[in-house]
């Protein structure tokens, strides 16, 4: 639980970092959609990466895979949270129209992929 909790503060600090006064209501509506559809994709990795679970799809990020193999699964947090972070920082580096662009792919992106494994049975594991 207490993971889940840090988890959500790192949230609410990477959404408030995303509040620069050049940032529309478009832009942050789309960095909160992204953020939230990285944590549940992060949660439905974790589940991937419990005990007997879907071994057959960890070869799809070989970094996640190695990250696990090396530290455990609290490697899965760090990973998902280094990726908001750096699409923040590259969305805050670009103008209005390229950052809403490059945005609405990463919610697209990140839908399908949630989208994908909820079809494959895949849940939530909210244990790290």
């Amino acid at each position: 639980m207490k993971k889940i909790i840090i988890i959500n503060i790192f949230f609410i600090v990477i959404t408030s970092l995303s509040f620069a006064d050049t940032w529309d209501k478009t832009d942050k509506v789309l960095f909160g959609t992204f953020t939230s559809a990285m944590i549940i994709d992060c949660l439905q990795t974790n589940y991937i990466f419990s005990p007997n679970k879907f071994n057959e799809r960890n070869e799809h990020n070989p970094i996640i895979k190695s990250g696990v193999k090396g530290i455990g699964t609290g490697f899965i947090p760090l990973y998902f949270g280094s990726c908001i972070l750096g699409s923040w920082y590259i969305s805050n580096k670009l103008k209005s129209r390229n950052r809403k662009i490059l945005l609405s792919a990463l919610v697209l992106l990140e839908t399908i992929v949630i989208i994908d494994n909820n079809s494959k049975g895949i849940g939530l594991n909210f244990k790290f």
